[in-house]
């Protein structure tokens, strides 16, 4: 799902692309793109007990790919 990043009230929020229009200062992040930050989030948030599931549900591939990148820079 493709999504907008917009701030809103002093609020920055993600909205769905798809069900709103572009507005000035919108960042636009592609399905791809939020994949990936989902992802990241998903690996992270379990390896740091932010959550706690079975399965965060994490693309094993970007998930892995991530792992590697970050691992180069350490």
């Amino acid at each position: 799902m493709s999504i907008r990043i917009r701030e809103i009230k002093g609020y920055i929020v993600a909205v769905c692309a798809a069900k709103t229009k572009a507005k000035e200062g919108d960042i636009y992040l592609g399905d791809a793109a939020h994949h990936a930050l989902t992802t990241k989030f998903s690996v992270d948030w379990v390896s740091e007990g932010i959550i706690k599931v079975e399965d965060e549900g994490s693309d094993d591939i970007i998930k892995n790919l991530m792992l590697r990148e970050e691992a180069k820079d350490e």
